[in-house]
């Protein structure tokens, strides 16, 4: 009796010790995993140093373009940052007085033109930039308006398309500089009025 006791506790002993060498294994795999990952993302990282540093002129080029962008609009010019990280390439932008969701909205729209007038330089671009109404949302009129203008001496200066939906209610029209005239660059008026107002079938 004792020793059929005796045989099941070795039995016992034995499946406990293939457990533990099979969770060991595991765990010597899923260190060398990590390992293998850290080693690969210190490699990225690298990498996208040596880029970045490669297209220092274009890095430039942005931070100057932002700056001019930010600048037409508040006077003071905004900073572009571009820096690498552990998680790749990391942008930060920044412009005075920045708090408020307006100016948020326009720190976006500085950005994407960055974008669009560094695109049309390539042969192959999609020289356009869009922008619904919401990048104006809470963005002071004045402001409103001068964006409205950089993008159109913009795109007409680069030769690229720059496409903005705007209800009519909120379109800066007593905040325009003399001589700018918005109603040449309207191309389609959507209304709910009658039936040919709407845009693909839509009524608006």
């Amino acid at each position: 009796m004792s020793g059929t006791i005796k045989s099941k506790d070795h039995q016992k002993t034995v499946s406990e010790l293939k457990d533990l060498e099979i969770k060991i294994e595991n765990l010597t795999k899923f260190e060398q995993g990590k390992s293998a990952v850290a080693v690969e993302m210190e490699l990225l990282q690298q990498q996208a140093i040596v880029d970045l540093s490669e297209r220092k002129a274009q890095k430039g080029k942005a931070i100057l373009l932002f700056n001019e962008n930010s600048q037409a609009l508040y006077e003071a010019p905004g900073t572009l940052s571009i820096d690498v990280s552990k998680t790749g390439f990391k942008f930060g932008v920044t412009i005075e007085r920045s708090g408020s969701h307006g100016i948020g909205n326009m720190k976006i729209f500085c950005y994407d033109l960055v974008l669009a007038q560094i695109w049309v330089e390539k042969s192959i671009s999609p020289r356009i930039l869009i922008h619904d109404s919401i990048i104006f949302a809470d963005v002071d009129e004045r402001q409103k308006a001068l964006a409205l203008e950089l993008a159109a001496r913009e795109s007409e200066r680069l030769k690229f398309q720059y496409i903005c939906t705007m209800n009519s209610d909120t379109i800066p029209t007593k905040d325009f500089s003399k001589g700018f005239n918005l109603d040449k660059y309207v191309r389609k008026t959507l209304t709910d009025a009658s039936d040919d107002g709407g845009l693909l079938g839509i009524r608006f």
